[in-house]
């Protein structure tokens, strides 16, 4: 699997399954300290999803429209994300961290857009059959849309500051 998708698909561990807060909790959308913290719950809970190995928990952030577009200006639609997501998780072997900063967030109306720096360290399976020791950095932009269910995850894009070591090694 090409490394940007793969990297997208790192990059989307930023959704998570979650319940809709009720009605008196969402924020007005230009309240930009709620949404964040809104969205820095949610990221808590997708890291619990990913360490879990939890595939549904991980998806069920998206909008039905979910798409990233890779450094190359390829967009991957959410079917293509799905399979990328599925085959990362089905490599792991061991997480050792998953780690976001919440960087900037601009709300606007319906949409939040947050600028992540990413961090991910796992012993996982490679295209060799062997488990390695693979560590990724990454800053993205992703943007969220508020659904009747809550923030759900429309959009990655803006990858950049793309960094992996295998086994210690640049790659």
């Amino acid at each position: 699997m090409p490394f940007a998708l793969v990297l997208a698909a790192v990059c989307a561990m930023s959704c998570a399954r979650h319940a809709a807060p009720p009605p008196s909790e969402l924020s007005n959308p230009s309240d930009t300290a709620a949404v964040r913290r809104q969205l820095e719950q949610w990221y808590e809970e997708n890291q619990r999803a990913f360490l879990a190995k939890d595939f549904a928990a991980v998806m069920a952030l998206r909008t039905e429209d979910f798409h990233a577009v890779t450094p190359d200006s390829v967009v991957h639609d959410h079917a293509e994300m799905e399979r990328s997501t599925q085959a990362l998780l089905d490599g792991i072997e061991q997480w050792i961290e998953v780690s976001f900063d919440l960087d900037s967030l601009e709300v606007s109306g319906d949409l939040a857009r947050a600028v992540v720096h990413q961090h991910v360290d796992r012993m996982a399976r490679r295209n060799d059959g062997l488990v390695h020791h693979v560590e990724t950095w990454v800053t993205q932009r992703e943007t969220w849309r508020r659904t009747t269910d809550g923030w759900k995850l429309y959009r990655v894009d803006s990858i950049r500051d793309q960094r992996r070591l295998i086994d210690g090694q640049p790659s």
